[in-house]
């Protein structure tokens, strides 16, 4: 099977090399990442990542005023990673898939290779907070956030859909696809097979397969974390979302990272360390990936232009903060 995931990114060169890693890791065939405007040097990082075969870079220029995500999704539909694949699952690069059945990989989760009796699992949110850690560190992001929001808070309501077939749609979106073509499916939505499941196998039988109306979050009764969620950083550190504060969403161009944006997802008190089973593995995927042609160079500077934007935002000079001298001291001495 060609499984695929896909991501609109930009500015997150900091955290490019641990997102892949932890993908790879799953078991993803291919990875298609889109970037457009970008002022850190994650351009050249994915162009490194790409030129090793580890991924697609997709450059994309958006027209003033688009959605952005949605325009850039639109490019990442058109590719052929995602053309030829039997399975994609869109996410952003701050959105972590942990699968607790079997070996945890995406293959489990999916099941045997014969066709299975569902289109799209919707996989739900476990929103984490900050922890109370103020400062950036070039550290995991899932080994640093460990307190979530129960599985009860409206935020676990969410989804991110991995489905099947993604000719079939129209469109991909942030939360999943849009607008299945019953001509293009050659099926009825009504056999079997179009279904929308959870990750426990339960059908959500409110899902307008045609896209008519877009489907973000699941009932309370339906969402689970049993099988499989989808833990998401909501915030990282302080430091990290005080990048974010003040700026538009690139899915609403509105501006909603406020201080009651950040109030509610840092409410987590419950622990939840499930992404900690792939220690091992998620740690030799990274080595491999840090060993790469240019690598683990174009890393640390992504850390130094992250560690500049938040000096920037706190109105002090970079150049007086010991951990941007110790990025670009790494980036030096990388080979």
């Amino acid at each position: 099977m060609r499984i695929t995931v896909v991501a609109s990114m930009r500015n997150e060169g900091a955290f490019i090399v641990e997102w892949l890693a932890w993908y790879k890791m799953l078991g993803f065939t291919d990875v298609v990442v889109v970037t457009n405007a970008c002022t850190d040097r994650s351009p050249q990082l994915l162009d490194a990542l790409e030129a090793a075969g580890r991924l697609y870079h997709i450059r994309h220029e958006v027209p003033p005023g688009a959605r952005i995500t949605e325009a850039k999704l639109a490019a990442a539909r058109a590719h052929k990673s995602v053309r030829r694949a039997q399975w994609v699952f869109v996410c952003d690069v701050d959105e972590f898939l942990v699968i607790h059945k079997g070996n945890g990989t995406v293959a489990e989760l999916i099941g045997p290779p014969e066709a299975p009796p569902f289109l799209a699992m919707a996989l739900t949110w476990r929103v984490f907070g900050t922890c109370g850690i103020t400062e950036y560190q070039d550290l995991p992001v899932h080994q640093q956030f460990s307190l979530a929001r129960p599985q009860a808070s409206s935020l676990s309501q969410w989804v991110k859909m991995l489905f099947r077939q993604p000719r079939w749609f129209d469109r991909l979106g942030e939360h999943g696809p849009k607008g299945l073509s019953p001509e293009k499916a050659a099926l009825r939505g009504t056999e079997p097979g179009l279904q929308l499941v959870n990750a426990d196998g339960q059908e959500v039988t409110d899902w307008d397969v045609t896209g008519r109306r877009y489907l973000r979050r699941l009932p309370k009764e339906l969402v689970s974390h049993r099988v499989a969620q989808v833990n998401h950083y909501m915030l990282r550190s302080a430091e990290s979302f005080s990048l974010k504060a003040g700026t538009p969403s690139p899915v609403a161009l509105s501006d909603r990272y406020t201080s009651s944006y950040f109030q509610r997802a840092d409410g987590g008190r419950m622990p939840d360390s499930s992404a900690f089973r792939y220690a091992d593995a998620f740690e030799a995927m990274r080595h491999r990936l840090m060993a790469l042609p240019d690598v683990a160079r174009l890393h640390y500077l992504c850390c130094a232009d992250h560690m500049a934007a938040i000096c920037a935002k706190a109105g002090r000079r970079p150049e007086d903060e010991p951990r941007w001298q110790g990025f670009m001291a790494q980036a030096a001495a990388a080979p």
